[in-house]
């Protein structure tokens, strides 16, 4: 790999990183609200990915390691992920929670878009990419009817 795609690669891939960090957080804060109970099951999911996905990340860093120099993983960014809690913090309707958190999985989508470039196809961290890419869409079309299903019930209890 050259010099500049590995630089390329080693921000693409910590983004990422951080990206998911921030998303296990924000699940676990939405799941923290009183009137979720639906919704439970997708953001224990979305949870769960997040760690998942956040182990596997580190595995295909790790994979790539012996090419690149940069700090480890671990070292997350805090201030984004504190700023991301900030979004959830006064949101307790449903269909709000949904669109922040849909917001956050458009942006998880872009980065694994980004980090894919980097990556043989052929190889198995491209396959492992692939498989996040499926999942978060998942998460990302189940948040859409969440947010849309909510609101046409509202629309339609006024009308009545």
């Amino acid at each position: 790999m050259e010099e500049s795609r590995k630089n390329d690669f080693v921000q693409a891939i910590r983004a990422l990183w951080i990206e998911q960090k921030t998303r296990e957080l924000l699940y676990l804060e939405a799941l923290k609200k009183d009137n979720m109970g639906p919704c439970r099951r997708i953001l224990s999911q979305g949870h769960v990915s997040a760690l998942l996905f956040q182990k596997e990340i580190k595995w295909i860093y790790d994979y790539f390691k012996c090419f690149l120099t940069d700090k480890e993983l671990g070292e997350t960014n805090h201030i984004t992920a504190r700023t991301a809690l900030k979004l959830l913090e006064d949101v307790e309707e449903k269909e709000e929670i949904a669109t922040c958190l849909k917001k956050v999985e458009a942006a998880t989508l872009q980065l694994y878009k980004k980090l894919r470039t980097y990556v043989d196809k052929d190889s198995e961290a491209r396959q492992m990419l692939d498989e996040h890419l499926v999942r978060i869409s998942e998460f990302y079309e189940s948040l859409c009817k969440l947010e849309v299903g909510t609101r046409s019930r509202v629309g339609y209890t006024a009308a009545a």
